[in-house]
């Protein structure tokens, strides 16, 4: 039996203003510095969800330098996702609000488990989010973390040779294959019906697609930095690694594109934020080249093994179908034009400042 909501009871609100400014840059700003547009940008009240997640803390280290107030609230229970009326207190005042929160939940969820523990606590979130919106009068923009899960499940979802862009949306995913992608393509669809229902605020969405690089905190949870912590850092890569294909951006990169789609007058409708289309084996690679010490993947794991056994190294057989071959190919040039961006970080760059910054944290040992 679920609990009843108890409304401001789980949900943390922190006023956090711009004092932190004259701070030295670390990694999460310094290779990505903060843009004229977010520095010329009027102040404002900034209601950010998920603000202990991955994605959020740079966005709100970024808000906090370009002088913004900011009302986080911390990682979200389901009881919080479900319960209407949890975001009020913290949207109070505030003339935009960027939700990030949502389950992050790739693996491990048992066949017919997808619609309860995924698709519905993202659907709930983006009512009861929205919901806040709508009866909070100060807000003018919405941005919303979706994901490029949104648009498609793998590279076969369209003709061979297919670059997918911001007018594609998955077709493949459902509760039961591939259901975060499934949740994540309802729930931004879920958005934008409830953005034309009014006309007091606009909605921007962000299309990330797999996030690596440093992180405020530990942010332990991450499905990145797990697979780099347990993964792919300790040499479970070595000597073989699947042919699974893994679409990249940087972290840094992904909270600059929020800021500046919350920012600019003229930003809307969908942005991509995609860097590199590359694989795990050359992933390993990458890292190496950084990093003498780690031992990069030799060869390929066969499929049928790695079909076989992924279960039992955490990885789901839905994941193995739908990653394995190239990567899909994603066409940024309308985010790199309309915000300005530019460009993205390199690859070698977000995975040597990823493990740098583990290592400095304690959550790996450097080789």
């Amino acid at each position: 039996m679920k609990a009843p909501c108890t409304d401001q009871q789980e949900t943390q609100q922190i006023d956090a203003r711009a004092g932190s400014t004259d701070q030295p840059l670390g990694p999460l700003v310094s290779r990505v510095p903060l843009y004229d547009a977010e520095l010329s940008a009027p102040k404002s009240r900034v209601c950010v969800t998920g603000a202990t997640g991955y994605i959020a803390g740079p966005i709100i280290e970024r808000l906090l330098r370009a002088g913004h107030t900011v009302h986080a609230t911390c990682r979200f229970f389901r009881a919080d996702l479900t319960c209407p009326g949890s975001f009020d207190a913290a949207m109070e005042g505030c003339g935009y609000v960027v939700h990030v929160a949502a389950p992050v939940i790739l693996n491990g969820v048992r066949r017919g488990e997808g619609r309860p523990r995924i698709v519905e606590p993202m659907l709930q979130g983006v009512d009861n989010v929205i919901g806040a919106v709508n009866r909070t009068p100060s807000v003018r923009r919405v941005v919303m973390t979706s994901s490029i899960s949104a648009i498609c499940t793998s590279a076969g979802d369209r003709p061979r040779g297919h670059v997918y862009g911001e007018t594609d949306w998955n077709d493949s995913a459902s509760d039961t294959y591939m259901p975060y992608s499934y949740g994540k393509m309802l729930s931004e669809r879920r958005a934008w019906e409830l953005e034309a229902q009014q006309g007091r605020w606009r909605l921007v969405t962000v299309l990330p697609s797999i996030v690596f690089g440093p992180t405020v905190g530990e942010c332990g949870g991450s499905e990145s930095v797990q697979a780099v912590k347990d993964k792919v850092w300790p040499g479970r890569m070595y000597p073989a690694a699947p042919n699974l294909g893994t679409p990249v951006v940087d972290v840094r990169d992904v909270a600059a594109v929020h800021c500046l789609a919350m920012v600019l007058p003229h930003a809307r409708g969908r942005y991509i934020a995609h860097a590199h289309s590359t694989s795990l084996y050359d992933a390993t690679h990458v890292i190496a080249s950084r990093f003498p010490g780690f031992r990069a993947s030799l060869f390929l794991t066969p499929y049928w093994l790695v079909w076989l056994i992924g279960p039992l190294l955490g990885l789901h057989r839905d994941m193995v179908t739908a990653l394995w071959g190239p990567p899909p190919q994603f066409d940024t040039t309308r985010t790199t034009a309309e915000l300005g961006l530019k460009g993205w970080l390199p690859l070698s760059d977000t995975f040597a400042d990823m493990v740098n910054d583990m290592a400095g944290k304690g959550m790996i040992r450097m080789r």
